[in-house]
């Protein structure tokens, strides 16, 4: 009984991502601190592992689906990769340096911070201008191979995306898009394979520094897992049945409301 709560909530947040393809971190890690009562490095870690395994389905099926830009989700993650081991190593280095009631309170204002950021990414992509996207095409396979400059640009935003998921665990799915969407034209369902990968990819790299730093609880992570994993799944076949802009708007809403939260909590 006491891991049902757990397991039910990685059900819906399963079902979110499977959905909408957004809302892992933002919703879980917020969950893991006021709810289950870990502490926020520990939710950041045990997070970041949970989204490893529970995206990992969908990469594979949109790479099956041919739905994935292998040469953007790659110069994303020379950016995000090593960006991220450093938000891990400044994690390590606000455990180190302050005690464990303050670390508590420093990481979660942070977060709350980012999830504001995120909630403000979600509704930006929502009501985005069509004239400042590039022009669609129903499949992009880079016959016209990135400029030097994208490139740049990638690699750049890439890093500022992968810094905070090292460091908190959120912002991978809503801001890469974003950028996605900003620099390339890629097809609605390229764009959501491209980030999913990446994001798989990223959260591995990431949940394994984690794991070496001690901030992974295994069991939890397995407890939220059983829920996730079949919440993708469904999600993920309803999908095309559902229209999923009002969705990512109340998301959004969620997502900057609990981080107002996180900062104003009184924690």
């Amino acid at each position: 009984m006491i891991d049902l709560l757990p397991t039910l909530f990685g059900l819906l947040v399963g079902f979110l991502v499977g959905l909408t393809g957004v809302g892992g971190g933002a919703l879980m890690t917020p969950f893991l601190i006021a709810v289950v009562g870990v502490s926020a490095p520990t939710a950041i870690g045990t997070d970041l592992v949970f989204a490893t395994l529970t995206k990992m389905a969908g990469s594979v099926q949109h790479y099956r689906q041919r739905s994935v830009n292998l040469e953007v989700a790659l110069f994303l993650g020379l950016g995000s990769i090593p960006a991220s081991l450093l938000g891990v190593a400044t994690l390590e280095w606000i455990k180190g340096s302050f005690e464990d009631a303050a670390v508590n309170s420093i990481m979660i204002t942070i977060i709350g911070l980012v999830l504001i950021l995120v909630g403000g990414s979600l509704v930006f992509r929502i009501f985005m201008p069509e004239r400042w996207m590039r022009k669609r095409q129903d499949v992009w396979s880079g016959e016209g191979k990135m400029s030097r400059r994208r490139r740049y640009y990638t690699i750049l935003f890439g890093a500022m995306g992968g810094y905070l998921v090292g460091l908190t665990s959120v912002g991978a799915g809503s801001i890469m898009a974003i950028i996605l969407l900003l620099l390339y034209p890629l097809s609605p369902a390229v764009i959501v394979g491209t980030d999913i990968v990446h994001a798989t990819v990223l959260a591995l790299v990431t949940g394994l520094a984690h794991i070496a730093s001690g901030n992974v609880a295994f069991g939890l992570a397995g407890t939220l897992l059983i829920g996730s994993i079949p919440g993708v799944l469904i999600g993920s076949r309803v999908a095309r049945y559902v229209p999923s802009k009002p969705l990512r708007l109340i998301l959004a809403v969620m997502v900057t409301v609990v981080g107002f939260q996180l900062i104003f909590g009184g924690h």
